[in-house]
């Protein structure tokens, strides 16, 4: 699925380089050393746009500097370097002892979702780390930092004690590990975490500034309370901290280096609350907008009852009736109608068919849809009985005006067959978010038996849906 959005689409590959040329836009500096205070100043990174290699790229002067006093490793050991870049391994591993953020085993979805996204950052991380052996240091860097209480390994521990000369140059070690810490846990909301563009004021020691952002998404993390607001305003803390504040908090945003933007609409194996970083832009006039729902809670947003029509009895995907197939001509994101001052806006799916019939669906409820949908149970012996169901055309849903939600006058089953996942999206955004069941359209219609609430009325969207990830494959 690709939905195309000023002329840049949102799937569009990235890899896992420096970034656009000319985005890393400032020079390592390294201040002379001031021994009297260990002041902050002594090591720093230029104000400027990083991605986040270009950011492990500048904190190799704080290794480069430990491993120089180490000295030459003697024959038939290890690496001073590599015994090091494994303890940052280890540091930023999410199942080991000296991991800073320690996560098992998790049932909760919110959390299976941070702990790979966190071991998936880290490796590169490390691997772009490895890479960078031949940066410019100074043998004479000094700094005098809180101690973060990073562990060490064993190797390391007898690395530093037995070969390190000065005390100062095991906070050196600490910094190092600090500033990686800090940038895989500032890039975990962003799904493609390797082509974010990361203002760094250089104000603070290195991006020491997100430390408190950090500590407050963390907190969820382990309380186990991680929603969709609490991962964008992470995303906003790091790239634009000056957004305004709504109730919601909103579900992406465009800054000055382009837009974030809720992960689904990339397709693919789809996150259950990651961002995707565009490099385009809504709105060329503003630098910054915030992107909100129509409706801060849908509980209250206008509710359109479906009619029934007769029943059907249904087995399996319905390949030979009527109505089933949408023929979609194009689909792309738009901004809303409002007012092109505002720093808050909307953003919109915009759908156009083949017979002119056209429909627009809240971006923001699409994914807050995607959240609260179920997916079919596994296929099982049983699931081959046969079901009265209500069938519906996506579009007669899809071109309901307004912004208000689809529900449906008559209980039972009420089946929406798809075959395209723009469509099965579209879907989500227009229904009221309450017993929607996912269905692949090779499956059966038994599966969804025993999913969700029984006493009220099921919306299976059957097809547009494969199995995969944490919510499906779109």
């Amino acid at each position: 699925m690709t939905i195309r959005m000023a002329n840049t689409s949102l799937s569009e590959a990235s890899t896992y380089g420096c970034g656009p040329p000319g985005l890393c836009q400032a020079e390592s500096a390294i201040a002379p050393p001031d021994r009297r205070r260990g002041s902050p100043a002594c090591w720093s990174i230029p104000a400027g746009v990083y991605t986040a290699r270009e950011l492990v790229r500048r904190f190799a002067p704080l290794l480069d500097t430990v491993v120089h006093h180490l000295g030459p490793d003697p024959p038939n050991t290890k690496p001073a370097r590599i015994v090091l870049l494994d303890n940052v391994a280890a540091n930023l591993s999410t199942d080991t002892r000296e991991s800073s953020l320690p996560l098992y085993d998790l049932s909760d979805i919110s959390r299976r979702e941070v702990r790979d996204q966190a071991h998936r950052i880290g490796q590169v991380l490390v691997q772009w780390a490895r890479e960078y052996t031949d940066e410019p240091y100074d043998p004479d860097l000094y700094l005098r930092g809180p101690g973060d209480g990073h562990l060490l390994l064993q190797s390391s521990l007898a690395l530093m004690y037995s070969r390190c000369t000065r005390p100062h140059h095991m906070q050196l070690l600490s910094e190092y590990m600090r500033q990686m810490v800090v940038l895989r846990d500032a890039l975990l909301p962003f799904q493609n975490f390797y082509a974010v563009p990361i203002p760094v004021d250089g104000r603070a020691r290195g991006i020491r500034h997100l430390e408190a952002p950090r500590e407050r998404f963390l907190t969820t993390v382990f309380a186990g309370h991680i929603t969709q607001a609490s991962v964008v305003s992470l995303a906003r803390a790091v790239l634009a901290p000056d957004l305004p504040v709504t109730m919601t908090g909103g579900y992406g945003f465009q800054y000055t280096h382009g837009l974030i933007l809720p992960a689904i609409l990339a397709g693919g194996v789809v996150p259950y609350h990651l961002l995707r970083y565009v490099p385009s832009k809504m709105d060329s006039s503003a630098m910054e907008v915030l992107f909100d729902y129509h409706f801060p809670d849908y509980h209250e947003a206008p509710r359109h009852g479906i009619p029934a029509g007769p029943p059907t009895i249904l087995t399996r995907y319905p390949i030979d009736l009527p109505n089933q197939k949408e023929e979609l001509q194009t689909a792309g994101i738009g901004l809303q109608a409002g007012s092109s001052t505002s720093a808050v806006r909307g953003l919109e799916l915009r759908l156009e068919f083949k017979n002119g019939d056209t429909a627009r669906v809240d971006v923001g409820q699409i994914a807050r849809g995607l959240r609260h949908s179920y997916e079919a149970l596994e296929e099982t012996r049983d699931s081959t009985t046969n079901h009265t169901v209500f069938l519906h055309s996506a579009s007669e849903i899809l071109i309901q005006p307004g912004w208000g939600l689809s529900t449906a006058v008559t209980a039972g089953f009420h089946v929406i067959p798809v075959d395209d996942p723009t469509i099965a999206l579209a879907l989500l955004g227009k229904l009221y978010p309450r017993n929607v069941i996912l269905l692949p359209n090779d499956e059966q219609l038994g599966q969804t038996d025993d999913v969700g609430e029984d006493s009220e009325a099921k919306f299976v969207i059957w097809g547009g849906f494969k199995r995969g990830g944490l919510k499906g494959v779109f």
